[in-house]
């Protein structure tokens, strides 16, 4: 694969304000990664039906990735989205479609054993599937949904999924295999205030009586930013996963169907606001797509706007560091209970 020249400009500082943050990155777009090759390159993207998983994925099927695994909710959802990037692409690579619910931890660790059926090799994993919730709700085990789907599943995918991507590592000095979480710089915004000493993150944010979307949002986001640095430390001493780039990537705010779940009112608000502030689906994607294609400097890091966002006062603290640990340790825990291989 080969760099781009490209400078972006320089985004608000991160003390601006939200409404000038937003209203900038709408004005300003990622550069489209048009450059960059995954010919013959084994990718996976998960929520690949819709948004910004859709998007990406067709810039991968446009960009030569082959095999191309779509990983969506229902297998009826993935073949649609098969279907419509054939349409919308000469794409002449294999691309597999494949029904997975990450709401529940026994459907993702079938659906690894799936994918480990389907190809000995990962090169790049983007990790996109998520969802949004406009009240507190639970899942089958008994975790707060959006912390199940975007953090544990997640993570316990992730987990599964390393010795693909290991075995890409050994089969190629000239490939540096990419984990990427799909994230968001609102994680930045938390202070140590925000996070108390007493209840552990995850005991936070199962907890109904404190539970509000936005702070809630925000710390699904920090707690997945939490395993994105645990795999990276993970994977330290093993000399094949020490080549795999491990990061983050914030598409910014984009025009998605994440709102799908809210009331009639939330909606509209939703659309107005889309309007104004929103990026497409396929400028977010762009940094997406761009993340899997960084070199190892850009492991444990957040890649936004086409930069690598510098950390924060809170990321520099020592209660950063204590929550980063608790929490790490406590995903493993939960995860450990529902697979073997952790």
């Amino acid at each position: 694969m080969t760099s781009s020249t490209h400078s972006p400009p320089e985004p608000p500082p991160h003390e601006a304000g939200n409404l000038t943050k937003l209203w900038w990155a709408k004005r300003n777009p990622p550069e489209d990664p048009k450059h960059l090759s995954f010919k013959n390159k084994a990718v996976l993207v998960t929520g690949a039906n819709t948004g910004l998983g859709y998007q990406a994925a067709l810039k991968y099927a446009a960009q030569g990735a082959s095999p191309l695994l779509l990983a969506c909710r229902t297998p009826k959802k993935a073949e649609q989205a098969k279907t419509s990037i054939l349409r919308a692409t000469p794409a002449s690579g294999d691309i597999i479609p494949l029904g997975v619910d990450f709401s529940t931890f026994a459907a993702t660790t079938q659906f690894v054993k799936k994918v480990q059926t389907l190809v000995p090799q990962l090169h790049v994993v983007l990790l996109n599937a998520g969802v949004g919730m406009p009240d507190f709700r639970t899942g089958p085990k008994g975790h707060e949904i959006c912390l199940q789907v975007n953090v544990l599943s997640t993570t316990l995918l992730a987990l599964l999924l390393l010795p693909q991507l290991c075995a890409a590592a050994a089969a190629d000095d000239s490939f540096a295999p990419h984990l990427t979480f799909t994230s968001s710089r609102a994680f930045l915004d938390l202070v140590e205030d925000d996070v108390p000493p007493g209840q552990t993150l995850i005991e936070r944010m199962n907890d109904a009586s404190k539970w509000v979307d936005r702070r809630q949002y925000d710390l699904v986001k920090l707690s997945a930013f939490f395993s994105v640095l645990g795999l990276v430390e993970r994977l330290k001493s093993d000399p094949d996963g020490r080549k795999i780039v491990i990061n983050a990537a914030e598409p910014g705010f984009c025009k998605t169907d994440l709102p799908r779940y809210y009331p009639l009112a939330g909606r509209i608000f939703m659309s107005v606001f889309y309007f104004f502030f929103a990026r497409t689906a396929e400028q977010g994607a762009r940094t997406l797509v761009s993340a899997t294609a960084l070199g190892p400097e850009s492991t444990g890091r957040l890649w936004a706007n086409d930069i690598l966002v510098p950390p924060t006062d809170f990321m520099l603290s020592e209660r950063f560091r204590e929550l980063r640990r608790e929490t790490w340790d406590e995903v493993l825990s939960i995860l450990r209970q529902h697979s073997s291989d952790i």
